[in-house]
């Protein structure tokens, strides 16, 4: 939760700095749902990249398979770890629409608080 408060709030600044620039709120949007996305997909390679470090710490003769004797309480639990983390392939499919709407929420937030605070005080100029 509060890194989507961070982000949001980094988001809003990196606009307020694009926006000084004259790049329009459509590129805007789109680097934002890009760049929002390559975050978590990244993020989601790296965690998989542990799990897969974590499998190999029990598989003791290191051939591949997790045979008789390596197959302890503790690799079980990992295992079931893993097998119940299922949101992460979805994430692939479903998780730039999420990325998408966001950054347009992002943009529409930066709108809105552009246009009240001119509409408050005109003399008051963000860019």
């Amino acid at each position: 939760m509060y890194f989507l408060i961070g982000l949001s709030v980094l988001f809003l600044f990196c606009i307020y700095w694009l926006r000084k620039k004259k790049i329009s709120y459509f590129k805007i949007i789109t680097i934002s749902s890009i760049s929002l996305f390559l975050i978590f997909a990244l993020s989601l390679k790296y965690s998989e990249y542990k799990d897969k470090q974590e499998v190999r710490k029990f598989d003791l003769n290191k051939n591949g398979k997790i045979e008789g004797n390596e197959y302890t309480y503790e690799y079980e639990q990992l295992e079931l770890n893993i097998i119940t983390d299922n949101g992460t392939n979805q994430f692939y499919i479903f998780g730039y629409p999420f990325c998408l709407v966001y950054g347009i929420i992002i943009v529409l937030i930066y709108y809105i608080l552009t246009k009240l605070i001119t509409f408050i005080s005109p003399t008051f100029r963000l860019f």
